[in-house]
């Protein structure tokens, strides 16, 4: 069926130019986020009405107008009720409806959406539906093509997907500046790598004894056990070459993409380390960054959440036959939509591979990552960030933009000098001073992006509870000589002390069979002081000491380090750890009973009838420990009971006004005896007290008038208590 009238006359060129000839604005605001404040065109909401009513959209969508029918059904995806009548919508969504475009920032989203809106009552914009121009890669139109996105191929396997793929890589190798310095010219190989060979020669892996070339890396999900892997039983047939067609899906596609973008060989981690050595691979794990950080590109399986389920999806596109004229002197194109709410970046963000550990850290070493999502390929480069569709954006994620961690692995490689240690550096609490390569990519501090990592690896799943510390090495290890610091399982010396007040929060169930997951580390991971000892999801870093710069004015106590060490299972300094110790100096405050631990057969622990009488501080400790879930789920990841076993808040830092409020308050770390040596400790938490401002009862309600109140109080008791300083070791 051929479009409706009012389709037929909207001219989208004539919006797309309107909307890119504006003036610039500035969006009013600051951050890393919006560093190109002044690049900003506002909506153009109204620019053409289509309908009077949402009912009329309805009926011409009905009616056989297929761009209606587009404009409908995505939007009406998004009302989330069942049995939609006529006068409901028309009550309900009342106003014109028109055509118009997005607010953009030209230099972050390439250019602007089409908007499907409302009018309303008021003359406000109500949008409904966000949709993406797009032109056939086959019929361009003859200008502003800057404007437009680019049709995107059902079949990623097809040739001319993966041309688009080889082009990106060709334009980052010889016109890139900014990646100039990750040319592809070749280096060390891998220890082992596949030979992809081609149609007539079958891959096979082989032993690259130091040789020079150039490689391609895979990232993906194992998704389970796998039987195509390295080990002692399969060593000779790898080497002899295996048909390609026996390959697991997604590795025999990953060697497709090798050979499509003329690149010899490919690193596979199941085929190119021992699987059944724990020596090779502990050397291997080692050479993480290197072999990542080496790689031309890295191929990110997104959407394939096993070797079994290959990277080349089938595509469901949803787009409309029917497109609207690009209407020039010259003979008009047609442009067609899409829905715009399949962003690249929220695909990748949400892809199976984002949930795996290991992943996470090969995605951030690579200089370049061509990635295949559900609907489209990515790629990714310090210079430029494009999906299939032809829409060059940035990361919404800032941890994962290209542009730092690869400058930092440039500056990595070069000599550097540790200075001499600051007053700060020496309390464990590095000074606020940063240095302009890193500022001028709007960031305050390495330590900072390193904990924005760290908080983002917490929510992914490893299959050995023990890859823990491994699956960050390489990222650690590029980390070091920028830092100029000492790595300590998953913390860094200089910044110690801040890093020590961290929480995980807790993992449910998926069926909800219980309060929580009860899953525990299956063997020992880390110190109790690190974050890396228990299980759990993602937990920002106590906001109180987020503000760093805050620290050389605003404490007025904080504990001493006498000493931190770890143990290494081998010769890793950033990998496996199977010890360590934390010798504090500082207040220790007793506590004398704390609530039963969380079981699946105890899921609500009651407050105890004979409970003894608690000083306010003690109350705070036990409240927080009983009805908090954060509190709760550490405590019973941590607990390890014995006979006779003390507990007791170490008091971190002491503030005139805390970063994060302002307010004056003391930081602990929760502690319980381990029975083994007098003063001996494990971390099972922490907790925070401080002083309110004077709540009044008729605006707070009573229940957070009695806690402000209480806290007071226990804030009162800690300031005043003669408790004396004592030496702990937490291990």
């Amino acid at each position: 069926m051929s479009p409706c009238k009012s389709c037929r006359e909207f001219d989208i060129r004539t919006l797309l130019f309107k909307s890119a000839g504006q003036d610039a604005q500035s969006t009013g605001l600051t951050g890393r986020l919006y560093s190109d404040t002044n690049d900003y065109r506002p909506p153009i909401p109204f620019f053409h009405k289509l309908h009077d009513s949402i009912v009329a959209l309805k009926k011409s969508a009905e009616q056989g107008c297929e761009t209606c029918e587009l404009l409908w059904v995505t939007w009406i995806k998004t009302v989330d009720k069942p049995d939609i009548a006529e006068d409901w919508l028309d009550k309900t969504f009342q106003g014109e409806v028109y055509l118009g475009c997005s607010g953009w920032i030209a230099s972050r989203q390439g250019s602007p959406y089409i908007t499907l809106g409302q009018k309303t009552a008021n003359g406000t914009a109500r949008t409904l539906a966000s949709f993406e121009p797009f032109a056939d890669r086959d019929e361009l139109p003859s200008d502003g093509l800057n404007l437009l996105g680019r049709s995107i191929y059902e079949d990623p396997a097809s040739k001319g997907c993966l041309a688009v793929a080889a082009d990106w890589l060709d334009a980052c190798l010889n016109k890139h500046e900014k990646c100039s310095k990750h040319t592809g010219t070749e280096m060390v190989l891998p220890t082992r790598v596949i030979d992809v060979g081609d149609e007539n020669t079958p891959p096979k892996l082989i032993t690259t004894g130091g040789r020079l070339g150039t490689w391609i890396a895979l990232s993906y999900c194992w998704g389970g056990d796998s039987v195509f892997i390295h080990n002692d039983s399969t060593v000779a047939n790898l080497k002899a070459g295996i048909p390609l067609e026996k390959y697991p899906t997604t590795l025999r596609d990953a060697i497709i993409i090798t050979r499509a973008l003329r690149v010899k060989y490919i690193w596979i981690d199941a085929l190119c380390i021992k699987q059944d050595s724990r020596e090779d691979w502990a050397a291997e794990a080692a050479k993480m960054r290197e072999v990542y950080s080496g790689a031309v590109v890295t191929i990110s399986a997104a959407n394939s959440p096993s070797t079994q389920s290959g990277i080349f999806s089938k595509r469901k596109l949803g787009i409309s036959k029917i497109g609207f004229d690009w209407k020039t002197e010259e003979k008009s194109g047609k442009i067609y939509l899409r829905s715009g709410s399949e962003l690249w970046d929220h695909s990748l963000q949400t892809s199976a591979l984002q949930t795996r550990g290991w992943t996470l850290q090969e995605g951030l070493l690579a200089p370049r990552t061509l990635s295949f999502g559900q609907q489209q390929m990515m790629w990714e480069c310090p210079q430029h960030q494009e999906d299939e569709g032809g829409r060059i954006t940035q990361p919404t994620q800032e941890y994962r933009s290209k542009g730092f961690i690869q400058q930092m692995l440039r500056v990595g490689h070069q000599e550097v000098t540790k200075p001499e240690p600051t007053l700060l550096e020496k309390l464990h609490i590095r000074t606020p001073k940063t240095e302009e390569w890193w500022k001028s990519l709007g960031i305050e501090s390495p330590y900072d992006r390193w904990w924005e990592i760290v908080e983002q690896y917490m929510t992914r799943f490893l299959t050995k509870d023990f890859d823990v510390l491994p699956a960050l090495s390489g990222l650690a290890r590029a980390f070091e000589p920028v830092l100029k610091d000492q790595y300590l399982a998953g913390h860094w010396k200089k910044d110690f002390m801040p890093s020590l007040m961290w929480n995980r929060n807790p993992r449910y169930p998926a069926d909800n069979s219980s309060r929580f997951d009860p899953t525990k580390p299956s063997e020992y991971l880390a110190p109790s002081w690190s974050w890396a000892s228990i299980i759990g999801n993602l937990s920002a870093m106590s906001t109180t000491w987020k503000t760093r710069d805050a620290l050389a004015t605003s404490m007025l106590k904080v504990a001493e380090i006498i000493d931190v060490h770890t143990v290494t299972k081998g010769d890793d300094p950033f990998g496996q750890v199977i010890g360590g110790e934390l010798k504090m100096r500082g207040r220790f405050f007793p506590i004398k009973v704390l609530p039963p631990v969380w079981s699946l057969d105890n899921q609500f622990p009651e407050e105890p009838s004979d409970l003894p009488k608690l000083s306010p501080f003690e109350r705070i400790v036990y409240n927080s420990t009983r009805t908090v879930d954060v509190a709760i789920y550490e405590w019973y990841q941590s607990h390890k009971p014995h006979p006779g076993q003390s507990y007791g808040a170490f008091e971190i830092v002491r503030w005139k006004g805390a970063p994060g409020s302002g307010l004056p308050g003391s930081d602990f770390l929760m502690l319980e005896s381990t029975g083994r040596k007098e003063d001996e400790y494990r971390r099972i938490g922490n907790i925070s007290v401080t002083k309110n401002p004077p709540p009044k009862k008729e605006e707070v309600g009573p229940d957070s008038y009695a806690f402000l109140m209480l806290e007071n109080e226990a804030y009162e008791e800690v300031v005043k208590s003669k408790v004396k300083k004592k030496i702990v070791t937490i291990v």
